[in-house]
């Protein structure tokens, strides 16, 4: 088990160029678009490897690992998280199911008839805002260093690849809104979350909650943007991902 990171010297630089890095993943999107079809598809299939492999052999075993930090906790989900550690990401892959589908909804004449007179606008702050959450606590974590291995780097590169996959989605989804201000949004949130990880230590059960909803959220992003449908996929590029990350994770 990690504990935080003392910001001083060379790793304060090192973690501020990773935050850094990590949030202008959000701007890189537009550009990379002109790239070819195949290329892309490619990128976001190794992409996705690298988060898989990454949640599978280090974010679920570091959850396991903090169980006991839920334990005396009065309420009800602090009980079933106890017992069930696993539950947290099941709800975190099912609460991003829920904006998911939110998101899809409002892109279609569906939507109307399904939640009533809403416009998009809400639908995307509501999309974006669950992203922000999301974004902050990995800008957190890498200032902390609990991030489930002894090298923030690997953390960093591991939530850059799969930024980049919720970018696309995210285009998709709320086209022109995304690009002009959504993008924007979520590169600060990292920025946020990392300077709240500067001044402030959250309590070992709400870092915990946290870390499982952000597994949840992996494993349910990584599988639905960065592993696209089957005519679009890379299986190739996926295994060389996953594999060659996982033997990464595993040597060091």
């Amino acid at each position: 088990m990690l504990t935080g990171l003392a910001l001083v010297d060379g790793d304060s630089l090192l973690v501020a160029v990773l935050v850094v890095a990590v949030a202008l993943v959000h701007l890189l999107p537009n550009r990379l678009s002109v790239s070819s079809g195949r290329s892309r598809h490619g990128l976001l299939s190794a992409a996705g490897g690298v988060s898989i492999v990454y949640a599978f052999l280090h974010l679920f075993p570091e959850l396991d690992g903090r169980r006991d930090s839920l334990e005396g906790i009065d309420l009800l989900v602090g009980s079933l998280a106890g017992h069930h550690i696993y539950g947290l990401a099941f709800v975190g892959l099912a609460l991003f199911y829920g904006l998911e589908r939110l998101a899809a909804i409002s892109r279609s004449r569906e939507f109307e008839h399904e939640l009533g007179p809403f416009t998009d606008e809400p639908v995307f702050w509501i999309h974006v805002g669950g992203f922000v959450v999301y974004n902050a606590f990995i800008g957190y974590v890498l200032v902390q260093g609990e991030t489930g291995t002894e090298s923030d780097v690997l953390f960093a590169v591991a939530m850059a690849l799969h930024l980049f996959g919720n970018d696309a989605a995210m285009e998709q989804h709320h086209r022109e809104a995304y690009r002009r201000i959504g993008r924007w949004v979520l590169a600060a949130a990292v920025l946020l979350g990392a300077g709240l990880g500067a001044v402030y230590t959250i309590g070992d059960a709400a870092f915990t909650v946290l870390l499982g909803l952000l597994t949840g959220d992996i494993v349910f992003n990584a599988i639905k943007d960065e592993l696209p449908r089957t005519q679009e996929s890379r299986f190739w590029a996926f295994a060389a991902g996953s594999v060659g990350y996982g033997l990464i994770l595993l040597l060091l």
